[in-house]
């Protein structure tokens, strides 16, 4: 689901953007492939190796370059951190957003309770960006004993299921902050303890907002049935199987928003 070598991503140009891979001159696809190969390069391409955990993840961008943004982190404490976000709009405006929250959150040590890290990193954003940019996004710590703690930026909280196939209500809202850019906000910490073989879903909205050629979105529905129905499946393979999915049910139509879905798994 990643762009390679010097071939246009998956999708380019699809959605609300003619691709200048097919409709630019050759010194546009010379500058969009160097911008492509380099946001590639600082996006992580494979999962961490985190003790306790198993991690499994894809993304497809709608135009040449993503406005969403994952990544992994190791933390003061020892501890694995996960992002996931999605910068407003799309293209290469969305792509800047992404970049500006990477530098935050690689370069200044405010990775602290996930709460507080977002509240630092909004704040900072803020600083940077526009008044009519934004981005969502979820901090999550993967700690020891299954024990993981998150906050939410306007993003959906994660799919949590059980190994034995129950999967947990997190459709209630009222632990999910404002939106990262918009100024100083306070954001709650969740803490959940997974048990061995369960699991937990982050995606971003492009994924269930993915539309046929008749207009139907994938849905919720579609996405909470497939995650609970491929339980005893590989977790790279409920990930791929997903986009698949998601693939099938356009039926030939573009993407319209960048997506990305990470799957995680406690394993000890």
């Amino acid at each position: 689901m990643t762009p390679a070598g010097h071939n246009p991503p998956p999708g380019s140009g699809s959605g609300r953007f003619k691709s200048p891979f097919t409709d630019g001159s050759s010194e546009d696809r010379n500058a969009w492939v160097k911008l492509c190969n380099l946001q590639r390069r600082i996006l992580p391409q494979v999962p961490p190796a985190v003790p306790g955990y198993r991690l499994d993840f894809a993304y497809r961008p709608a135009f040449i370059v993503t406005g969403d943004y994952h990544d992994f982190f190791r933390r003061p404490d020892g501890q694995t951190a996960v992002f996931v976000g999605d910068g407003s709009g799309h293209g290469p405006a969305a792509s800047m957003l992404m970049a500006i929250m990477r530098t935050l959150l690689h370069t200044l040590d405010i990775h602290r309770e996930p709460g507080q890290t977002l509240e630092h990193a909004g704040s900072l954003f803020h600083q940077l960006i526009p008044s009519d940019l934004f981005m969502t996004g979820i901090y999550l710590v993967l700690g020891n004993s299954g024990h993981v703690s998150w906050a939410a930026a306007g993003h959906h909280p994660p799919l949590w299921l059980s190994r034995s196939g129950e999967l947990y209500t997190t459709d209630d809202l009222a632990s999910v902050g404002a939106v990262l850019g918009i100024g100083q906000e306070r954001y709650d910490t969740i803490s959940w303890r997974l048990e061995v073989g369960d699991r937990l879903l982050l995606f971003t909205d492009g994924l269930w907002d993915a539309r046929s050629q008749n207009g139907e979105p994938f849905g919720r529905l579609r996405l909470k049935e497939h995650f609970t129905n491929t339980l005893d499946h590989a977790l790279a393979d409920v990930v791929n199987g997903l986009v698949a999915r998601v693939t099938a049910h356009l039926r030939g139509t573009d993407f319209e928003d960048d997506f990305t879905v990470l799957g995680i798994e406690r394993v000890s």
